[in-house]
């Protein structure tokens, strides 16, 4: 429900953002209300907003000053009833992403296995069993954090990150797991890689995940991921209806 959540803070940051502030903590029932917050928001078609975007625990809102000031953009988003949209529920779409685990897309697949005493094919069969929310994009241009993984999956950090973790590569840590849209650094483990190209800054939009979104992993061969191309990255996308 849109109001099992309290309401949030107000605080600007600079002068063409206003920070929404919910309760400190990181869990998939206030990341759906805080997204169903904004569908609200989204809907109220308020003169100046420019774009609306979900953290963990809070909204930002970016504004135009010339159309809109601070506190009339507060006042405006107060006098929005929210017990009018009490039965709003979030929509978002699933992205199935197909991965290759373990190997040399997955180093760190083995590792994860050990510690969580299973077999490698059990860790596969569980990580791609879920269907993963979309809390946010950070870290890097369209890096999803998206939750919750099970929890025998569940790792902290690596004592060495990497100093580059390969595009494409999917990770996990603490009840997190990811897509590097981009080669970067990286402390997550590594236990599998997609073909899917999920970030593209020549498109509009560029990133094929949006926070809001859910994740669900499709294994696939080492076979399937070497014919991996252009058309068959769009047979992909049509075939899923992303």
């Amino acid at each position: 429900m849109l109001f099992s959540n309290p309401g949030p803070t107000y605080t600007p940051l600079g002068d063409q953002v206003l920070l929404l502030q919910f309760k400190q903590e990181v869990s998939m029932e206030l990341n759906l209300h805080i997204h169903q917050y904004i569908q609200v928001i989204v809907a109220a078609r308020i003169k100046g907003i420019q774009q609306v975007a979900a953290s963990f625990c809070s909204i930002s809102i970016h504004y135009d000053p010339v159309l809109i000031r601070y506190q009339q953009l507060v006042q405006e988003l107060q006098q929005i009833d929210m017990t009018e949209h009490a039965s709003v529920r979030h929509k978002g779409k699933t992205i199935h992403v197909p991965v290759v685990y373990g190997g040399g897309c997955g180093p760190d697949l083995d590792y994860v296995a050990d510690r969580a005493g299973l077999s490698p094919e059990e860790v596969v069969r569980i990580h791609s069993a879920g269907t993963y929310l979309i809390y946010m994009l950070g870290f890097i241009a369209s890096f999803p954090y998206c939750g919750d993984i099970d929890s025998r999956l569940m790792l902290p950090r690596r004592t060495n990150p990497r100093l580059k973790v390969e595009k494409g590569s999917i990770a996990i840590v603490n009840r997190q797991t990811s897509i590097y849209p981009v080669s970067s650094p990286g402390g997550w483990h590594i236990i599998g890689r997609t073909p899917l190209d999920t970030f593209n800054p020549y498109l509009d939009p560029p990133s094929l995940l949006r926070a809001g979104d859910y994740v669900k992993f499709v294994a696939i061969t080492d076979s399937e991921a070497e014919c991996w191309n252009e058309y068959t990255g769009k047979e992909w996308i049509e075939q899923w209806q992303i």
